[in-house]
């Protein structure tokens, strides 16, 4: 969940109220508790700390829901992590005479490289 709020908070913190984006960046980017985190913010209740931090990770799981960024983002990242891969395959095999496995490996990596600008696309 952790990592999941800390991309989201990236991708739509900016949306957010002040009060909730600085309470979820440092409970979550500066990994401090609910009483530092009260304290960083101005000598606010530990209480009102929970419910920035609640309701804002609350909004950032509506917007994703709404809007799909994150996801995008992550296919996007495992079909650049894959091409990265098949491109170290096909770098490994262009010494040997394995023609067919090479043409594999090319279609393979034409494929994922059309998901990408699918994905980055939509």
């Amino acid at each position: 969940m952790d990592e999941n709020i800390v991309l989201l908070l990236d991708i739509y913190g900016d949306i957010l109220p002040k009060s909730q984006r600085e309470a979820l960046d440092l409970r979550y980017n500066s990994d401090l508790s609910l009483g530092e985190i009260a304290e960083e913010m101005g000598g606010i209740s530990r209480q009102a700390v929970n419910s920035f931090i609640k309701k804002g990770s609350q909004r950032l799981l509506e917007l994703e829901e709404a809007l799909g960024n994150a996801a995008r983002f992550r296919e996007i990242s495992m079909a650049a992590d894959h091409a990265e891969s098949l491109l170290k395959k096909l770098s490994e095999n262009i010494g040997d005479d394995i023609e067919d496995n090479k043409r594999d490996t090319l279609d393979a990596l034409e494929k994922t490289i059309i998901k990408i600008r699918n994905a980055a696309n939509a």
